[in-house]
C-alpha cells in the first residue's frame, strides 16, 4: 500500500513539474525576456552614435550621405528607460529652437519597424534639422522600434502592435475586444497583454514626460494621409498628404495624447512610393512647425478645459 501510494505521488509530480515546464516554454517562446534592459545603466557617446548609424545606415533616399548621417548621430542623446526588448538603445536628436514663442515638437518615427519610408523621411529632417536654424525645439525619436525594424516585421520582438499598446484608460476592458473585433485578431496587430507593458511604449512615455511637448507627430506609412487627432485647425495646404481624422483606438498614441491628456498628435501616413526629391518633406516639416507654432496654442487650451 505504501509503495502503490509513493508511486502515485512520484507520478504525479512528474507530471505536475512537466506540465509547468512546458508552460513556461510555450510562453517562452513568445515573449521574449527584458533581462537586457537593467544591463545598460549608462551608454557612451562612441556607442550612442553607433547605434544610431547602424540603424538608419540602411535608410535610402537619392540625397542621402553618410558623412552627414555620422554628424547626426555623433550628437544623438539616450533615456536610460529607453531599450528595445532585446537590448538595442533607442536614442534621439534633439535641437532647440530660436523664436522666443518656440513650441516643442516631438517625432516618433518606426513604430512600425517594417514601415521603411518612415525612416526615409526621418532622416532627412534629421539631416536638415543639423544643418539649419529652427523656430521651435525639435526632439526626433528616429526609430522607436529597432528590433522590428532589424526584422523587417511591424511588431517588436514581443509581436506586439506598440500603437496598440499605450496605457489608454480603456485598455483593460476594450483593446483585445476591439482587436478582434476590427482587426479580426491579426497577429500584425496583437495589443499585448499589459497595457503599456511593452519597453518601448514606456520609452516613449519618458520622452513624452521628459520632453513635455507641444505637438506630436509620429510617422508611418502607407495610407497616403495626415491623420489628425487634436483641436479643429484650418487644415494646411499640402497637396502630398490629404487633410484627414481617421479617428482612434484603445491604446493608439492618438488616444493616449490628445483624447486623454490635449496634447495634439499628427500622424503622418506617407504614401507608398516617395517622392523623388525632399521639397515635399521640406513643406511638410514647415507646415508641422507653422501648425504648432501659430494654430495650435489656443485651441489646445480650450480643449484642454473641455476634455476635463
Amino acid at each position: 500500500m505504501r509503495t502503490t501510494l509513493s508511486f502515485i505521488l512520484s507520478a504525479f509530480v512528474f507530471v505536475t513539474v512537466n506540465a509547468y515546464a512546458e508552460q513556461v516554454a510555450s510562453v517562452s517562446s513568445v515573449i521574449v525576456p527584458l533581462h537586457q534592459t537593467s544591463k545598460i545603466a549608462a551608454l557612451t557617446d562612441e556607442k550612442k552614435s553607433e547605434t544610431c548609424f547602424e540603424l538608419l545606415d540602411h535608410v535610402k533616399g537619392p540625397k542621402f550621405k553618410n558623412e552627414n548621417l555620422k554628424r547626426v548621430c555623433a550628437q544623438v542623446q539616450w533615456l536610460p528607460s529607453c531599450v528595445s526588448v532585446k537590448g538595442t538603445p533607442i536614442v534621439h536628436f534633439e535641437k532647440t529652437g530660436h523664436d522666443k514663442r518656440k513650441k516643442r515638437i516631438l517625432v516618433f518615427s518606426l513604430i512600425h519597424g517594417d514601415e521603411t519610408g518612415a525612416g526615409s523621411l526621418v532622416r532627412y529632417w534629421l539631416e536638415r534639422l543639423d544643418e539649419i536654424d529652427p523656430r521651435n525645439d525639435w526632439r526626433i525619436v528616429p526609430v522607436l522600434n529597432p528590433d522590428g525594424f532589424e526584422a523587417k516585421t511591424r511588431t517588436n520582438a514581443n509581436n506586439v502592435d506598440l500603437n496598440r499598446n499605450f496605457p489608454t484608460r480603456d485598455w483593460n476592458d476594450l483593446a483585445n475586444i476591439y482587436w478582434k473585433k476590427h482587426s479580426s485578431s491579426s497577429p500584425r496587430r496583437f495589443p499585448g497583454t499589459v497595457a503599456g507593458g511593452e519597453p518601448e511604449v514606456k520609452c516613449a512615455i519618458s520622452q513624452i514626460d521628459d520632453f513635455k511637448p507641444d505637438f506630436i507627430v509620429s510617422i508611418h506609412t502607407p495610407l497616403a494621409v495626415l491623420d489628425f487627432d487634436g483641436p479643429k485647425v484650418k487644415p494646411p495646404s499640402f497637396a502630398y498628404l490629404p487633410w484627414r481624422s481617421l479617428g482612434n483606438y484603445p491604446g493608439s498614441l492618438g488616444r493616449f495624447m490628445w483624447v486623454e491628456r490635449s496634447t495634439p498628435v499628427l500622424t503622418a501616413e506617407l504614401r507608398s512610393t516617395l517622392p523623388t526629391n525632399f521639397e515635399t518633406f521640406d513643406r511638410l516639416q514647415d507646415i508641422l512647425g507653422e501648425l504648432a507654432k501659430y494654430k495650435l496654442n489656443h485651441m489646445k487650451e480650450a480643449a484642454s478645459f473641455l476634455n476635463r
